[in-house]
């Protein structure tokens, strides 16, 4: 109850590396597979579990159901995987005439009452500031899209509260239970319903900030605005090599690439473009700080794809993933794994009694 005081007051340990290590997972859906591989490769180079690995983990819609099974339920990479795949099989196994007739009436092609029902089973009724008891619980944040205000915003699920008398660029809360909070971020328009709190209707963060990165930079440096970055890792679902028509003799219809459709799809993808992001990180930070990591896939997956042969090979896609980017990970691996110095541990000790006491 303490922790979960201070917390509330606004009270941060002390980052237990040379600085802040951040973990930001991108959404997907059933695509969130690749990134538990991925994760099984830095805890096998570093000796660690993930939770351990990171001071703040941040994550949008599959991104947000990771971050909560990683940092507050402490689950195997292998438990989670089996979960993620158990309820894809119970939620997103049905026929094409119910889910039509479900989206006419309800907006949502899939059953969202049983999606509501195995976020609750998984993740549970706690409150998100009650993670905070637990000393080995990373600092937590996911991201929903508000819908019904004048313009779309994003908002952050927290498991902690900004210090006194600073404040984030994004609004959010941390009082509410993990489940709403994954509920919200993962509420993807026409495969569920939206989802409402209090006055705020919130939709899937993907549809905002699909790569939530530059977020989960913002919020450490609030925290702990006096520390550096150690190292951040940023995980995607996935991506396919871009079809070239060049050299090509057969011209593109002119009524087709300027339809409504085409438009709207392609203003779509500018809205939700995760490597968008990753450019303007990349110039910025500091090459052995930031890594970045986006598989290619064979064939691009639906986010709710429960055919086993194409799970297959999307797991086999990630494992070449790995294989070519060995001495990137093992990089990363290396940053994690930066321990803090003495110097630097004398100083946090001050900075406690300083805060601790007022001198």
């Amino acid at each position: 109850m303490l922790r979960q005081a201070l917390s509330l007051l606004g009270y941060v340990d002390p980052v237990p590396g040379k600085g802040i290590r951040i973990l930001s997972i991108d959404g997907g859906g059933i695509r969130g597979l690749l990134v538990l591989e991925m994760l099984k490769k830095l805890e096998e180079l570093t000796g660690k579990r993930t939770y351990e690995l990171f001071d703040l983990i941040c994550g949008t819609s599959t991104g947000a159901i990771l971050t909560f099974s990683i940092g507050i339920h402490k689950k195997s990479l292998d438990e989670i995987g089996k979960v993620y795949l158990d309820i894809s099989n119970e939620v997103f196994k049905q026929s094409s005439l119910w889910g039509t007739g479900n989206l006419v009436w309800t907006q949502s092609y899939y059953s969202t009452p049983l999606w509501e029902k195995n976020l609750k089973h998984y993740l549970g009724d706690a409150r998100l500031i009650e993670t905070s008891r637990d000393p080995l619980c990373p600092k937590l944040c996911v991201v929903s899209a508000i819908v019904n205000q004048s313009h779309l915003s994003a908002y952050l699920f927290r498991n902690y509260s900004l210090p006194w008398k600073v404040r984030s660029q994004y609004s959010g809360g941390s009082n509410y239970k993990v489940w709403e909070a994954a509920r919200a971020s993962a509420a993807a328009p026409t495969y569920f319903e939206e989802f409402k709190l209090g006055d705020l209707i919130h939709q899937d963060g993907g549809i905002l900030v699909n790569n939530p990165t530059a977020i989960a930079i913002h919020e450490a440096k609030l925290l702990w605005p006096n520390q550096p970055i150690q190292c951040v890792v940023s995980f995607g679902t996935g991506r396919t090599v871009p079809s070239n028509n060049k050299g090509k003799s057969k011209e593109i219809d002119p009524a087709i690439n300027t339809s409504w459709k085409n438009k709207f799809f392609k203003i779509l993808d500018s809205a939700t473009d995760t490597e968008g992001v990753h450019t303007m990180l990349n110039d910025l930070m500091p090459v052995d700080v930031y890594y970045r990591f986006n598989p290619y896939l064979m064939e691009m997956v639906s986010m709710v794809e429960i055919d086993e042969a194409k799970l297959e090979q999307l797991k086999r896609d990630a494992l070449m993933y790995l294989r070519r980017n060995e001495d990137k990970f093992c990089a990363a691996a290396e940053s994690l794994s930066e321990s803090k110095s003495y110097i630097q541990k004398s100083k946090d000790w001050v900075d406690f009694k300083r805060d601790l006491y007022g001198f």
